[in-house]
C-alpha cells in the first residue's frame, strides 16, 4: 500500500477525494503543517555554563491547513465551512488527510477569493487539538466559606450600627444601669451555655476569665459599646479548638443563649430615660446579633444525623436572623438578609443525610438486637434509644423512629 492510499479521504458530491473535513463539512487540502514539541523553561545559573531545562509537558498540537472549496456551488460550500469553523461553540471532529481524526478547535482562519480564480475560495486555517474537556473551568463554591464571608460582613455592620446608635455622652450613671445589667446578664448566659461544651481546660479557663472581666468591668464598658461588642464576640471566637472539634455543640449553645433574658426594659418618659431605653435596645440587639451570626457561621460545619436535623437547625438559625433583620436599621439589614440566604443555600447543601422513618416492632426485643436487625451492627443502638426515649432497653417495641438506612 502506497502513502497515497493511506491518506484520509472525504466524500464530496458522491465521490471520494483526498482532503479534510471539520464537523462533517468537507474541503480540499493543498498544504498542511503540524506544530508541537515540549513546553520548556530554560534556567541559567551564575558560575555554571550548562543551563537547566525544566520540562513542563507537551505543547498543544496545532495543525495549519491551506485548503479550498471550488465548483459552481462554491459559495454554499464556503458558507457551510465558515459556519462549522466559527459558528459553533467548542471543539469538533477534524478529519485530517495526514494526521487522521482529531478533536480540534479552529483558533484562527482567513478566506481569500478573487475574480481571476473563478468559483473558488481558499482557506488558511489554524486548528488546535482539544481533547474531551469542559468548555470552561468548573467553579465549586465552598458553602462554609460563603457563609463565613457573609457573617464577617454582618458582624462589621452590627458593630457599626451599635456604635452609631448608642450614646453615653453626658448621661448620669443611673441612666446606664440597664446597659450594665444587660452586659452582666449576657456574660452569665454565655458562660452557662458555653462552658459545659468546652472540654479543653485551657480554653475553659480563658473563657471564664473573659466572662469575669466582662462582669467586673460592666460599669465602664457600658460607656464603650464597641468594646463590649468586641469582648463579647471575643469570648465566643476564642474557643478555637472547641469550635474545630464540636461546632454543632457551640452552635446549639449560641442559639440557646439567644433566648436568655438580658434584663427588663427601662421605663420613663424623660429625655434621659428615653436615651437610656434607646441605648439598652441597641446594646441587647447587638449582643443577640453576635450570637445568631456566630451560630450561623458554624451551621455549614456542623454534623447532623438526618436531613430533618439539618433542616431544623437551618430553619431555626434563618428564623433568628430574620428576626434580627426585622429589628435592624439600614446599616445591618442588607448584611443579615444576605447571611440568611447563604445559610439556606449552604445547609444541607450537597451533603447526603439519612431520613427519619417509622418502623413497627410488635414483639419486645432488646435494643442491641433491634439495632443489629436495622443496621447490621450495634453502633446505632444509642441513637435508637435516644430518638425514641426508650426507658427499658431490654424490651423495645411499638412504632419506632429510626434512620432511613434501616431495613
Amino acid at each position: 500500500m502506497s502513502w497515497r492510499d493511506e491518506l484520509r479521504r472525504v466524500d464530496f458530491n458522491g465521490r471520494s477525494f483526498i482532503g479534510a473535513s471539520f464537523r462533517g463539512v468537507p474541503f480540499f487540502v493543498d498544504v498542511s503543517e503540524r506544530s508541537g514539541g515540549r513546553r520548556v523553561v530554560m534556567h541559567s545559573f551564575p558560575g555554571r555554563e550548562d543551563p537547566y531545562a525544566e520540562d513542563l509537558g507537551r505543547k498543544t498540537r496545532s495543525f495549519r491547513v491551506d485548503g479550498y472549496v471550488l465548483g459552481d456551488d462554491y459559495l454554499a460550500q464556503r458558507d457551510a465551512l465558515l459556519e462549522a469553523l466559527e459558528g459553533v461553540e467548542g471543539p469538533g471532529e477534524l478529519k485530517h488527510p495526514y494526521h487522521g481524526v482529531r478533536i480540534a478547535i479552529c483558533s484562527s482562519l482567513s478566506v481569500r477569493e478573487s475574480k481571476s480564480d473563478g468559483g473558488m475560495a481558499t482557506f488558511a486555517i489554524d486548528f488546535d487539538e482539544a481533547p474531551a474537556q469542559s468548555i470552561a473551568p468548573t467553579v465549586e463554591v465552598d458553602p462554609a466559606s460563603s457563609v463565613a464571608a457573609a457573617a464577617d460582613v454582618a458582624i462589621a455592620a452590627a458593630r457599626a450600627e451599635l456604635t452609631g446608635s448608642f450614646s453615653a455622652a453626658g448621661l448620669p450613671s443611673f441612666a446606664l444601669a440597664s446597659a450594665e445589667t444587660a452586659i452582666r446578664a449576657a456574660a452569665r448566659s454565655l458562660e452557662a451555655r458555653l462552658l459545659p461544651a468546652v472540654e479543653a481546660a485551657q480554653e475553659a479557663a480563658e473563657l471564664a476569665g473573659k466572662i469575669q472581666l466582662l462582669t467586673a468591668e460592666a460599669a465602664s464598658l457600658a460607656r464603650q459599646p464597641g468594646d463590649v461588642f468586641d469582648a463579647f464576640r471575643g469570648a465566643i471566637t476564642g474557643l478555637v479548638d472547641t469550635i474545630e472539634a464540636i461546632p454543632s455543640a457551640i452552635m446549639t449553645a449560641l442559639i440557646e443563649a439567644y433566648g436568655d433574658d438580658l434584663g427588663a426594659l427601662a421605663t420613663g418618659s424623660t429625655s434621659t430615660r428615653q436615651r437610656e431605653i434607646a441605648n439598652q435596645v441597641a446594646l441587647t440587639g447587638a449582643l443577640r446579633r453576635v450570637l445568631v451570626v456566630e451560630a450561623a457561621r458554624l451551621a455549614p460545619r456542623a454534623s447532623f444525623a438526618t436531613i430533618e436535623d439539618a433542616t431544623a437547625v437551618r430553619d431555626k438559625a434563618a428564623a433568628l436572623i430574620q428576626e434580627q433583620a426585622a429589628l435592624a436599621a439600614d446599616t445591618s439589614y442588607p448584611a443579615l438578609v444576605a447571611l440568611r440566604a447563604e445559610v439556606l443555600r449552604a445547609v444541607p447543601g450537597s451533603s447526603v443525610f439519612s431520613r427519619v422513618v417509622t418502623v413497627s416492632r410488635r414483639t419486645p426485643i432488646p435494643s442491641l438486637l433491634l439495632a443489629y436487625q436495622l443496621y447490621g451492627s450495634v453502633d446505632r443502638e444509642a441513637d435508637v434509644i435516644a430518638r425514641n426515649q426508650v426507658s427499658h432497653p431490654g424490651a423495645v417495641a411499638g412504632d419506632l423512629k429510626v434512620l432511613s438506612d434501616a431495613s
